[in-house]
């Protein structure tokens, strides 16, 4: 392959634009710096962003200095190459198959031939593969594991952002030095393992040049962290305390994530959204730990009913003091009002708030299927539920999050987000017709999507970095459009983000927002050839090593058997977390295949087949987490599922 510079590569990876790159060489001539330094400095491309698609382009693994701080690493595989050694290269040994005779390495620059050649040469290995890393990095982990140093990566830290960006230049100069023609990695013995989950982190923000409205979406991002914090401390500590109520172990935040699901797919904007999480936490608290009130068994038994009316705002009142938004109070106390006005208050229809008809809806069936002290007196399976729902909807329920939510416990659409590595597409969109075309356009191209009414969705999307292509209308005017387009450009990690404006601007109005960084402009009008543009861009990001997210769920919205067979013929990599209570343990994927199991204490065989016998379980599968130890198992995960499925038939 003929070598290609890290510009034109950064470019056409959608990481940077031209006129990007234009600006960093101008910077070039006046400090001499590397391009990968320049347009670090000047905010136009994040330094991890930067680290990430070298990586990328390396054909290998880029190692973090926390995972090599967390490593364990075994004295026989330090003992492989000598310190002095590593000290001078700057690399650590990792891993060694002994089998192949494979070692693994961190290094600096991966692509040093003769470096690899060199090492193998001293170790007597038939084969040298390198992962990429910082330098600063390798060097803090070299005291750690060689000199058993416990501050070497406090020092590190202590170095700041200079230090990272010294070493984002080595790479960038391994690059320019070795061209772009990886080599093939060879079949990983080693992985590395990220966190389960990463806290958002806000942007910087161009606010002169933003209106009213779209500071105030900007303001209420940066504003969200304290929210943010609230609504994991509720998880916390209303788990606990669901833990002494058998039928209801993490109902609260079961509730709470799958109404956020049906509440994006009813365009709520996010503090709408973050509102609804808190109510589905606070719903309980302050009533009978006995009965549990819903709008399904207040119909079916008028006493329930009657005490449900006294007790709907007793959360309230356990809070006032904490002076929660006024929209949690109404979801709150409206959460028992049915749709035709026979609840205890009479609200009826849209005028109950959207809040409490979806979390009534999941809640309703939630208490069906998984608690048999329900008013009906027996837990009804998943079918029974959703007839309720059907039937009743009008009734009790809103039609449209009655339909929605028989959408989710389908296990549909947990699926194609575990296809798709959580990757979505954002929609922004104030027309509700022309928003639900969209929807159901892109959904017909096979994509993850969500819907916003106004801004603050795509805002909200920016600023947690959850949104792999964003389409929002020019509905909302030129001025705000222009801005919003202005502020994602200015963000280092969404310089390169696939943005479509919807719309019909004239030649002028086109120009601008072109200019401002939006990515294509396509009329509204054909909502089916617009969700062929945003597929083919989301195909374009992936191909460039776009982000992979964490995807929740349960075995109750998408059974074992059926998360196994996904997860098995897409051939995925990365973690599955499985949770049983106060039960937690994982498996590790690679290409389809279990190669590391552990549970409760134990680990291989013996803890997947302990996985395998979980009957209920919420679980997490995080495609970008990686493998601290070696494996120890290669079991496909296609055979894993026959197995149980034959299993299941014979005990049946």
């Amino acid at each position: 392959m003929s070598k290609r510079r890290l510009g034109e590569r950064l470019i056409e990876a959608g990481l940077v634009t031209a006129e990007a790159v234009e600006k960093a060489l101008e910077h070039q001539k006046i400090t001499g710096y590397k391009l990968g330094d320049c347009l670090v400095e000047l905010g136009l491309l994040q330094e991890a962003a930067l680290l990430r698609f070298l990586a990328a382009e390396f054909n290998t693994r880029f190692v973090s200095a926390e995972k090599l701080a967390k490593a364990k690493l075994p004295t026989d595989v330090l003992d492989k190459l000598p310190v002095r050694m590593a000290e001078a290269q700057t690399v650590l040994p990792l891993a060694y198959d002994p089998e192949r005779k494979l070692l693994s390495i961190v290094a600096a620059e991966p692509q040093n031939k003769s470096l690899l050649d060199e090492i193998a040469l001293v170790t007597g290995v038939s084969e040298v593969y390198a992962y990429v890393g910082l330098r600063s990095a390798i060097a803090a982990a070299i005291k750690k594991h060689y000199y058993g140093d416990p501050t070497a990566f406090t020092t590190l830290e202590n170095g700041g952002p200079q230090v990272v960006r010294s070493d984002a230049s080595t790479m960038a100069n391994a690059y320019d030095a070795t061209g772009s023609g990886p080599r093939m990695a060879p079949n990983l013995q080693l992985r590395f393992e990220t966190d389960a989950s990463v806290r958002a982190r806000a942007p910087g923000t161009q606010m002169s040049r933003m209106s009213t409205g779209m500071r105030d979406a900007a303001s209420a991002t940066r504003g969200g962290v304290a929210e943010v914090d609230f609504i994991e401390s509720l998880n916390i500590l209303v788990g606990l305390l669901e833990q002494e109520r058998p039928h209801h172990r993490g109902h609260s935040a079961q509730l709470a994530r799958q109404a956020a699901i049906v509440g994006k797919r009813m365009g709520m904007a996010p503090r709408e959204l973050a509102s609804m999480s808190i109510a589905a936490y606070l719903h309980d608290l302050g009533k009978s730990a006995e009965r549990h009130y819903t709008l399904a068994s207040n119909a079916a038994n008028a006493d329930w009913k009657t005490e449900a009316r006294r007790l709907c705002k007793a959360p309230v009142k356990l809070f006032e003091t904490v002076r929660l938004q006024p929209a949690v109070n109404t979801i709150i106390t409206q959460l028992y009002e049915a749709y035709d006005g026979s609840g205890p208050l009479g609200t009826k229809g849209e005028d109950i708030s959207l809040g409490a008809r979806i979390l009534a809806a999941v809640d309703s069936f939630l208490d069906l299927t998984k608690n048999p002290a329900n008013a009906y007196g027996k837990a009804l399976n998943k079918a029974q539920a959703l007839d309720h729902l059907r039937k009743n909807a009008g009734v009790l329920y809103d039609p449209v999050v009655a339909d929605i939510v028989g959408q989710v416990q389908s296990g549909e659409l947990l699926r194609h987000r575990i296809v798709q590595d959580g990757r979505q597409v954002l929609i922004a969109e104030s027309d509700e017709a022309i928003r639900t075309d969209m929807l159901e356009s892109a959904l017909r191209q096979g994509l993850v999507v969500h819907a916003f009414s106004s801004l603050d969705g795509a805002m909200d999307g920016l600023a947690q970095r959850e949104c792999d292509v964003l389409v929002v209308s020019l509905r909302f005017g030129i001025q705000d459009v222009t801005a919003l387009l202005q502020y994602a450009r200015g963000m280092p990690e969404a310089g390169g983000l696939p943005i479509i404006v919807l719309g019909e601007p004239d030649n002028a109005s086109r120009d601008r927002l072109l200019m401002a960084g939006a990515t294509a402009v396509v009329s509204a009008t054909d909502t089916d050839k617009a969700a062929e543009v945003v597929r083919q861009l989301y195909e374009d990001r992936i191909q460039h090593n776009g982000p992979a997210r964490m995807v929740q769920g349960s075995y109750d919205e998408l059974p074992q058997l059926e998360l196994l067979k996904t997860l098995a013929s897409g051939h995925k990599s990365g973690r599955l977390h499985l949770r049983h209570h106060s039960l937690e343990g994982y498996l590790h994927l690679e290409h389809g295949k279990v190669v590391f199991a552990s549970y409760a204490g134990q680990s291989g065989e013996a803890a997947m087949q302990a996985l395998l016998k979980l009957k209920q379980a919420d679980f997490q599968f995080d495609p970008d987490s990686l493998l601290l130890e070696m494996p120890h198992l290669d079991k496909d995960l296609a055979t894993v599922a026959k197995e149980l499925t034959a299993r299941k038939a014979a005990s049946a």
